[in-house]
């Protein structure tokens, strides 16, 4: 659709007053949805704005955005079927004017989930494999995919559908946080030995369709933090959610220098104290994306994902990769993550020796001030 269709398709439907935002892939993802929200606050001013969100940890990075006006957190999940379909007819009794399906959503049930809602202009992606089998046209304004664009890049595109332009500034990351989870990061800091070079660490990923395989192996998490504690003095902090406890304990049982974990906090709390990272080594998963939000520099280690749609939304990372032909190889799908060699090799080979350097580099970078 032509900028000329969709601007007179604006001026001849009732005006924007509630929108919601939909975004039911995990935490990462769902950051990187958070640069639409201004766009859509300049283009609707007034409107109310909802958020629909899957999973707890998403609720928390959305909640405390003074751009969105409610956050609804349904477990899709658990729930079941029946007892979601009256959820979404409680939704559609909204009258949503305008839904934006924020990428990825590759999935038959995220469409039917907008679909259901009804709002009368729904934003969504068309995609290059299962398209049609998916739905798709449960969304009555589509653009397809490109595979060298961004996650970020793609969630911003969605608003052209709705003649929305987007402007430089846009193309940030939001993760506000509250001046407790600061006071919280300072608390939790005050413990360690101060004047000390910080370096986060997050060493896993969820089982969810196979996920944790693309995470670097823990003995090497272990080698890395060894290396620069000995060599440095630097202080590692582990992070650690719920699905990280086994891979941290092997961690810190390899570990012969002192590790500090950080648990048990909300994902605010977490991204205060990355915030007081001089640098974050991470796979990509989400606290990579809570890392680059919250403008700390940013180590990743990439396999089987594709950086060009997922590296870290920041001025300052480095992605450390083994450079096999094979990889990346997966592609967004309700399939879990698998390797057609059998050996994630594009991981199991990459050495400490490369994620130690990246990791110095971004150092001596992040201290000079460069």
């Amino acid at each position: 659709m032509s900028l000329a269709l969709r601007s007179t398709f604006l001026r001849r439907s009732p005006p924007v007053k509630k929108i919601l935002v939909i975004s039911l892939p995990g935490i990462g993802d769902t950051i990187n949805c958070t640069p639409i929200l201004q766009p859509l606050e300049r283009a609707f001013p007034g409107a109310h704005v909802t958020a629909l969100v899957m999973y707890k940890p998403c609720k928390e990075v959305l909640e405390a955005n003074p751009r969105i006006d409610k956050v609804i957190l349904w477990e899709f999940l658990n729930e079941g079927p029946l007892s979601s379909l009256k959820f979404l007819l409680k939704l559609r009794r909204k009258k949503f004017d305008l839904s934006v399906m924020c990428y990825p959503a590759n999935r038959i049930e995220y469409n039917l989930v907008s679909f259901i809602i009804g709002a009368r202009l729904r934003l969504a992606h068309q995609y290059h494999h299962q398209n049609a089998k998916n739905l798709f046209f449960l969304n009555n304004r589509t653009v397809l995919e490109r595979p060298d664009l961004h996650n970020v890049e793609e969630n911003l595109r969605l608003l052209g559908l709705a003649g929305i332009d987007i402007l430089e500034d846009d193309k940030t990351l939001s993760l506000p946080l509250k001046e407790t989870d600061r006071t919280y990061a300072s608390r939790f800091l005050h413990k360690l030995p101060h004047d000390q070079v910080l370096i986060g660490m997050h060493a896993w990923s969820t089982t969810l369709k196979n996920m944790h395989k693309k995470c670097w192996p823990a003995e090497n998490f272990a080698a890395l933090a060894d290396r620069l504690s000995k060599n440095h003095n630097y202080q590692i902090l582990l992070f650690q959610g719920p699905h990280d406890v086994d891979t941290n304990r092997r961690i810190q049982e390899a570990c012969q220098s002192p590790l500090y974990i950080v648990e048990g906090t909300t994902v605010r709390q977490s991204a205060a104290i990355m915030e007081r990272c001089d640098v974050f080594i991470t796979n990509d998963a989400g606290p990579m994306h809570i890392a680059a939000a919250v403008g700390t520099p940013v180590v990743a280690i990439f396999g089987p994902t594709d950086p060009v749609w997922l590296h870290p939304w920041t001025g300052q990372y480095a992605l450390v990769r083994a450079g096999l032909a094979c990889s990346p190889c997966f592609y967004y799908s309700p399939r879990p993550l698998t390797c057609r060699r059998g050996d994630f090799a594009c991981l199991t080979s990459l050495s400490v020796e490369c994620v130690y350097s990246a990791a110095e580099e971004m150092l001596v970078k992040t201290i000079s001030g460069s």
